[in-house]
């Protein structure tokens, strides 16, 4: 990876699992700069204000699809209509195992389903998942 930090938008309302998030990047060496929102609702107001110029579209979303206020199918939904970030890969992370919303998922083209494993070690290869996505795309 080149030394720009990795832009990554991230909507999770739990802060055990956004702790995990940046434990998971710092462990693949993956340099980033993150951006939380905590709620659905701010995570739109996000997306929205970037969709309006008020800031750069991050190289990658990580959406958790149970998120208070406004859930991440309709998160996932404002960025693909969004002019800015249409293309931008999006990665699910969630704890849902739903054949439903793993099919909602693909079918509007996220990168990656991660179901969020119990095991530490296996969380942990989100990171590597994020490394990936971002070689790919440079």
């Amino acid at each position: 990876m080149n030394n720009r930090s990795v832009r990554i938008f991230l909507a999770e309302d739990n802060e055990a699992d956004v702790n995990l998030v940046r434990e998971a990047l710092r462990e693949h060496h993956v340099s980033h700069e993150l951006t939380v929102a905590q709620d659905g609702v701010s995570a739109s107001k996000y997306i929205n204000g970037v969709a309006a110029g008020s800031s750069a579209c991050p190289d990658l979303f990580l959406l958790d699809l149970n998120l208070p206020q406004m859930d991440g199918h309709e998160l996932f939904a404002l960025i693909r209509s969004s002019p800015t970030c249409a293309a931008t890969p999006v990665v699910i992370l969630t704890s849902s195992d739903a054949p439903s919303d793993r099919e909602r998922a693909k079918a509007m083209g996220a990168s990656v389903y991660f179901r969020k494993p119990l095991d530490l070690l296996e969380f942990l290869e989100l990171g590597n998942i994020v490394r990936r996505i971002v070689e790919e795309r440079r």
